[in-house]
């Protein structure tokens, strides 16, 4: 029992109830990658994992398993072998696409939380819409250069509405490029609006980020912290206990201190 370890933190009831539990990691690279590795370590017995990328030299100051060795593989591929090495008995299944209309049915299938490690804002919606039609629980980290994480449980608000997203009400076949950036640009609207982002990014750069014009730059202890929260708090819901909202948490890892999600958009509004 690989996880014995964890028995005193929490309880063998909850340990149960982590070992029972059915993740689907979407986007499996720097905070997915992280998150699903945490997942298996702590018991999670049932995971998919799904990413289209493979690995390059470009991902090697951040994710887990990017090597000389792995270049030029699937990154779901390596992971599901990582993975079973962890344990042998884990339930896996592993889809080289990405989220698409076709595919989130079966992804979905069997699943129980959404852990959403990709950084499309399209695929995101695709994902994140249809696990709400399901009343599915949503963990998330959004765009901050802090480490963060979202819980957006069935009865709570979902993204879209609380941040006013413009693409609330949209249909998905209406959702162009342009209405994604400006999705992006009010998103970083409300994670920048908690410590101070600018001290630490240029506007320009997130100007381009949000347009993808710019590639956006990325640092391991923030991806690896948020893939730890976003694990950490999959394993709290799993086992019943207290867990954070869809405000969301921030940690400034430059002076550890932590602040609650503030919601400042006040005209929150909601389609059924």
């Amino acid at each position: 029992m690989f996880y014995s370890r964890n028995l005193g933190l929490v309880t063998e009831e909850e340990q149960r109830k982590i070992c029972n539990g059915a993740v689907l990691v979407a986007g499996v690279g720097g905070m997915g990658g992280v998150a699903a590795e945490v997942l298996v370590r702590m018991g999670v017995g049932t995971i998919k994992i799904c990413d289209f990328d493979i690995f390059e030299e470009t991902n090697f100051n951040r994710q887990l398993h990017s090597n000389i060795q792995t270049i030029g593989r699937y990154k779901v591929e390596v992971l599901k072998e990582e993975l079973l090495k962890i344990n042998p008995n884990l339930k896996i299944e592993s889809y080289t696409q990405g989220v698409t209309r076709d595919n989130i049915e079966e992804l979905l299938e069997g699943v129980q939380i959404i852990i959403n490690g990709m950084d499309k804002m399209y695929a995101s919606l695709i994902l994140e819409r249809t696990a709400r039609q399901k009343k599915l629980t949503i963990v998330d980290a959004w765009l901050t250069p802090f480490a963060s994480v979202f819980v957006m449980k069935p009865e709570s608000p979902h993204w879209e509405e609380f941040m006013d997203l413009p693409t609330l009400g949209v249909s998905l076949d209406d959702i162009t490029d342009e209405l994604c950036a400006k999705a992006v640009a009010k998103e970083i609207e409300y994670t920048f609006s908690h410590f101070n982002p600018y001290d630490i990014i240029d506007r320009e750069l997130v100007h381009g980020i949000a347009h993808n014009k710019r590639i956006r730059p990325s640092l391991a202890p923030v991806v690896w912290l948020s893939g730890v929260l976003m694990a950490n708090e999959t394993v709290k819901i799993l086992a019943g206990q207290p867990h954070t909202d869809h405000a969301g948490i921030f940690y400034n890892q430059y002076d550890h201190t932590i602040m609650r999600g503030e919601i400042k958009f006040k005209n929150i509004r909601k389609v059924s």
